[in-house]
């Protein structure tokens, strides 16, 4: 019999854990915890184009297109209100950069070797509601959307040579605030974890036209995203 006792004990053992797992597995990670979620990804910028004008006494324009901009960062969220369809708040930041080299002869009639190289740092500050709407009922799978307000700085940098020994450097430095909307895709990939894609926009005033660019920037950026519940 005591053999018997002790399977019976460790089976009823077995199940409570099991069950307590489930449970915890399945719903507590969602609905009882914060989440961070990492992003990695590009932003296309409608018309981020500078126009490079620095160097000899009466230089040629050379435009620089820095539309594309790779981008990483992350996103936090409060702990969420609801069951399968959940809100809350989130806060964001991201990171782009973008480094460039360009040589060419200049057009101008005198024939010289041209060479810039340029850098761009973008940052971006953003804050706002979310919500997010699991798909079944075990919540393997969600959609999720967010928007709000964000600020965003930009850092441009360029260094001109010329033959003949013209070496100038140019910088210029830019703050705005715009609005931004994103939305996305997820599936679990373990119990706290999820995996997924997501697409991002942004609507923002900033003033480059001291060196050649726009004063406004409106992109789309698309991202892989990774989320975990902490």
């Amino acid at each position: 019999m005591k053999p018997i006792k002790t399977a019976l004990a460790g089976l009823a053992t077995l199940v409570l854990a099991s069950s307590a797992q489930a449970q915890y597995s399945t719903y507590d990670y969602w609905d009882h915890n914060y989440t961070v979620q990492a992003l990695l990804g590009a932003v296309q910028f409608e018309n981020l184009k500078i126009d490079d004008t620095s160097g000899s006494d009466d230089p040629e324009a050379v435009e620089i297109d820095l539309s594309l901009i790779p981008q990483f960062g992350a996103a936090w969220g409060t702990i969420p209100k609801g069951d399968r369809f959940q809100y809350g708040l989130e806060t964001s930041f991201l990171l782009g950069l973008r480094f460039d080299d360009i040589n060419y002869i200049s057009a101008g009639g005198n024939g010289l070797y041209v060479s810039i190289s340029t850098s761009m740092w973008m940052f971006d500050f953003a804050g706002g509601g979310y919500a997010s709407l699991f798909l079944d009922k075990n919540r393997k799978t969600r959609i999720y959307v967010g928007g709000g307000p964000l600020m965003t700085y930009v850092d441009y940098r360029s260094e001109r040579e010329e033959d003949g020994g013209v070496d100038v450097d140019t910088n210029e430095s830019a703050f705005g605030i715009g609005l931004y909307a994103r939305a996305g895709f997820e599936f679990r990939i373990y119990e706290a974890g999820m995996l997924g894609i997501g697409a991002r926009g942004t609507w923002s005033s900033l003033d480059l036209s001291d060196v050649g660019g726009s004063s406004e920037l409106t992109g789309i950026a698309a991202f892989i995203s990774f989320t975990a519940g902490l």
